[in-house]
């Protein structure tokens, strides 16, 4: 089993090296195996050298580190959460529905995204990549070269084959690059499965799955909600549309966490560790906007450094030439 720490837009700004230091360190010590880093294009911008060192603190401390490709072209998540500056420039490239995403046909974006793309692989000794999220893969666009691919009224079948096939694009552009590269993509539940079990079966693709709550979550002072289905409910289907294709993943989203929630967080926590078992299992270190961020911190960290002990090492991809085994959970009480 594959444990990574997910960590979005850390140390690119107020950058403190012995910070890095120590927190991959930790990092380490409670059994992960990779910490996962944000890139959007104000990295690409501003923060490429300190990218670069921070990529070397990490692996000085026996960590792999995974990119997280972020909130390109408005069609994957990650952070910062903030429009992409690349589209604003190229007016022609945007979804006439929804402005703020690329269309996922015009070959303008196409182009753009796999110059980032490779520019993040060719320019830094990274080990995997994070597609996080990717966003609105059934909404019908009327842009012209969508209309020049499918007719005049796409269906939303159509939408999401561009989708997968842009998805397919930035995986083996990355790949023909680094070929060892680990490649996971996660989607939110509310995804098509039409979208989501596709995705598990790109060439390319070694882990896929969906991220999910243990607790409700609020942003400030609002009730809490539950904002999106936990683990547990979409395990069943993690593991149907993975098959025999590819592994499991699933992120923990210990984040926007309200006091009154901790019980129910670390009660949650427990049952999703019992209960399921990913190839590759992320959580939030130091997860964002907790009211208690320390007491969040240790319960997840105590729960999953344990759950680590207790599980198999780490299998190479299925879409490695020399794996042929898939993890079985180590159910425990």
């Amino acid at each position: 089993m594959l444990l990574s720490a997910y960590c979005l837009s850390y140390g690119n700004w107020t950058v403190i090296p012995g910070h890095w230091e120590k927190v991959f360190g930790d990092m380490r010590e409670l059994g992960f195996d990779a910490v996962d880093l944000s890139f959007s294009e104000s990295e690409a911008m501003y923060a490429m050298r300190t990218f670069e060192l921070q990529v070397k603190a990490a692996h000085r401390q026996g960590l792999k580190v995974f990119v997280i490709p972020s909130r390109i072209g408005g069609r994957l998540a990650g952070a910062p959460y903030m429009p992409s500056p690349w589209l604003a420039a190229h007016q022609s490239a945007q979804t006439p529905e929804e402005p703020r995403v690329a269309c996922f046909d015009s070959s303008e974006f196409l182009s753009w995204s796999e110059s980032f793309i490779r520019m993040i692989t060719e320019s830094f000794e990274i080990d995997g990549i994070i597609w996080d999220e990717p966003k609105g893969v059934n909404l019908i666009s009327s842009h012209v070269e969508t209309a020049a691919r499918y007719g005049a009224c796409p269906s939303a079948s159509q939408m999401i084959q561009s989708a997968l096939d842009y998805i397919a694009l930035l995986t083996h552009t990355a790949r023909k690059i680094r070929p060892e590269l680990s490649m996971t993509i996660f989607n939110m539940p509310s995804s098509p499965a039409e979208f989501t079990a596709a995705a598990a079966r790109l060439p390319g693709i070694d882990y896929a799955g969906f991220d999910g709550t243990c607790c409700l979550q609020s942003y400030f002072h609002e009730t809490p909600r539950q904002n999106k289905p936990s683990i547990r409910q979409t395990w069943e289907r993690a593991q149907r549309e993975a098959g025999s294709h590819c592994g499991t993943f699933a992120l923990i989203e210990n984040i926007l966490i309200p006091k009154g929630q901790l019980n129910a967080f670390e009660e949650e926590l427990a049952f999703t560790l019992r209960d399921t078992c990913p190839d590759h299992l992320s959580c939030y270190y130091y997860g964002h906007n907790n009211e208690q961020a320390e007491e969040v911190q240790r319960i997840t960290m105590a729960a999953v450094s344990q759950y680590k002990k207790l599980q198999p090492a780490a299998k190479k991809s299925k879409n490695k030439p020399d794996n042929k085994n898939v993890n079985v959970c180590n159910k425990h009480n």
